[in-house]
């Protein structure tokens, strides 16, 4: 693929998410961004991983659903999990890094210097 058009792919991916950003965190918006990342990354031979989401920025969080049907089923807290609480399944990340993260791409994106072109040899 043309590296010009693998670029424009990239960077459109990209300011798609920047006009659609995240609104949970959860761990499918963060795996959609890390590919988003991986793309610019690939298109543009950068290093963009200490724009990713570590793994200890993802946690799950108490469900306030409101069920307690599994309470009522008889399945008790366990000392991770006390009676009345549940965890979520999936794991989340705090919207507000993970559109800081995206924010600090765009502004590298913006302020990074091109590469010099090579000098055209003859005509």
């Amino acid at each position: 693929m043309d590296i010009c058009l693998k670029q424009s792919r990239a960077l459109a991916r990209f300011q798609a998410l920047q006009i659609h950003p995240p609104s949970s965190g959860d761990e499918g918006e963060v795996s959609q961004f890390h590919e988003i990342v991986s793309a610019l990354e690939e298109a543009f031979d950068e290093n963009l991983s200490a724009f990713r989401i570590p793994e200890d920025k993802l946690k799950q969080y108490e469900d306030e659903s409101g069920s307690t049907a599994w309470v009522d089923a008889g399945r008790h807290g366990s000392r991770f999990s006390p009676a009345g609480k549940q965890m979520s399944e999936r794991r989340f990340c705090d919207v507000r890094f993970l559109q800081q993260q995206i924010d600090g791409i765009a502004i590298y994106l913006q302020n990074r210097k091109p590469t010099p072109k090579s000098p055209k040899i003859g005509f």
